[in-house]
């Protein structure tokens, strides 16, 4: 069993785990991704493995609905990756 240390626990102590990263990715028309590069690295996406899209929380208007497509990818060099094209300001993260 670990002892209580007796202290409280701090705001800036929590991190959040699996925080969505900026990426640059390249598409085809309809929206599927061909190459993703993030860092100094650039890669071309071998397989879409699965696909979804969610659409959460359009009551609260469209500054603040969630509007995303995820794509599970694998990369040419064999990489399981998770991207999502989040439609509510056109931008690509990495999950």
């Amino acid at each position: 069993m670990v002892p209580n240390p007796g202290t409280k626990a701090r705001a800036r102590a929590i991190k959040p785990l699996n925080a969505p990263a900026p990426v640059t990715v390249s598409a085809d028309e309809r929206g599927t991704p061909l190459s993703v590069s993030y860092g100094n690295r650039a890669n071309e996406v071998a397989a879409i493995e699965d696909m979804w899209k969610i659409n959460d929380e359009w009551w609260r208007g469209p500054d603040k609905e969630i509007d995303r497509v995820y794509f599970h990818a694998r990369l040419a060099d064999g990489r399981p990756v998770t991207l999502f094209h989040d439609l509510a300001v056109d931008e690509w993260f990495r999950q």
